[in-house]
């Protein structure tokens, strides 16, 4: 069964991710937020791809990986947000060199797959 949230835009499921991300400290539950961030990154919202970024980098929600995070942040660089762009800077300075270049292999393959057919 498809919920109301799951069927709408990724502007819908970028702000039910901000609910849950930014709630008060009782009500926060970075599980759902992280699925609703993931729901609007893969159809194509760049806030949600450095938001998810970040969940992965802090391992918030998810388990931590500096690849993912770099990956995500690196597509939503691609769309021009500089927020995603610092994050990298300091994502990368954590990362040894193979996992950057698994950062790069995941973000092309995330980006061929998520944005690149929204910009058709």
């Amino acid at each position: 069964m498809v919920t109301y949230a799951e069927d709408r835009s990724c502007t819908t499921q970028f702000e039910l991710g901000e609910l849950y991300h930014k709630g008060n400290c009782q009500s926060r539950d970075f599980e759902q937020a992280f699925k609703w961030y993931k729901a609007a990154a893969e159809k194509g919202s760049r806030q949600a791809q450095h938001r998810l970024g970040m969940l992965y980098a802090r391992g918030q929600g998810v388990a931590q990986s500096y690849s993912h995070s770099y990956a995500w942040c690196k597509v939503a660089a691609f769309q021009q947000s500089r927020r995603a762009r610092r994050k990298l800077k300091y994502i990368e300075s954590r990362m040894s060199w193979e996992q950057i270049r698994r950062g790069n292999w995941l973000a092309q393959q995330l980006y061929d797959r998520h944005v690149a057919p929204h910009r058709q």
